[in-house]
């Protein structure tokens, strides 16, 4: 589903896969967040400062882990602001092609050149949601089935992951997910962070999120989607979206012509 651009402006596009989303376009200031994923973040015109544990960077992408609190200004200009999978397949794939930096972060990724052309040419154009994973599978993500070093799923985690995917708006808890891969629910806890970078909660709202998102895009309000993917109003769905976004609903997920909401699956 997409939602058509005024004539003359280029629009912002919010991509949403299952694993992954990617946002192109131009936000004035993140404030101090922390996100619910790894993140990639890149200036697609300039360079982004960015300010985590109070050390200031300035570069052109950014490799941020799940829970890091930054804030960052783009000062109006493009950015690419790319969410990863939550098993942690994608920041392996990144990591060793940047710079870390001692806050956590990483930036000035080796492969900059050719994922600035092509975040470019997909803010430009009028890509469809398959057609742009295709085109950044290998480049901003590791193909279907390339081994990155260092990474070994956990099937017990990707299994929860699922069951909280199935159905958003259920509460279960920590022993009632843990019952289900045959973990205690303190261990299902730390392998759970130690896989995602989040706790269990958190992942949970950062999914609904999502939900919200696809269902706006398929032309639900902003308190319909909300209610269904389980935020109890939609001021819960605002200060979630705050915490974990740096940003109001309205400023990316607003009913305008002037930004693409475009919805596919990814593999």
């Amino acid at each position: 589903m997409t939602l058509s651009a005024k004539p003359g402006l280029p629009a912002s596009t919010l991509y949403l896969w299952r694993q992954r989303t990617l946002y192109l376009g131009r936000i004035e200031r993140l404030s101090s967040h922390s996100q619910g994923a790894h993140t990639l973040l890149f200036g697609l015109d300039d360079v982004i400062p960015l300010t985590v544990e109070g050390q200031t960077l300035s570069a052109r992408s950014y490799l941020i882990p799940a829970g890091a609190l930054f804030s960052a200004e783009s000062l109006g200009k493009r950015i690419a602001c790319c969410f990863l999978d939550p098993l942690g397949k994608d920041l392996l794939f990144h990591a060793p092609t940047m710079t870390a930096e001692k806050c956590g972060v990483y930036r000035d990724s080796i492969r900059e050149v050719d994922q600035l052309a092509m975040l470019r040419t997909l803010h430009d154009g009028a890509t469809e949601a398959a057609e742009a994973y295709a085109r950044l599978r290998g480049l901003v993500f590791p193909g279907d089935n390339e081994p990155v070093a260092g990474f070994e799923p956990d099937a017990r985690i990707a299994q929860v992951v699922e069951l909280i995917r199935a159905d958003p708006a259920d509460n279960l808890s920590n022993e009632a997910l843990a019952e289900q891969v045959g973990l205690s629910g303190d261990r299902l806890q730390r392998l759970f962070k130690q896989t995602t970078g989040i706790p269990i909660r958190r992942y949970r709202l950062w999914h609904r999120l999502f939900v919200t998102s696809s269902m706006m895009a398929m032309g639900s309000t902003l308190t319909d989607a909300a209610l269904a993917a389980g935020f109890s109003d939609s001021s819960h769905l605002t200060h979630v979206f705050k915490s974990m976004l740096g940003m109001s609903p309205s400023a990316v997920l607003r009913r305008s012509r002037q930004v693409r909401i475009l919805v596919g699956g990814d593999h």
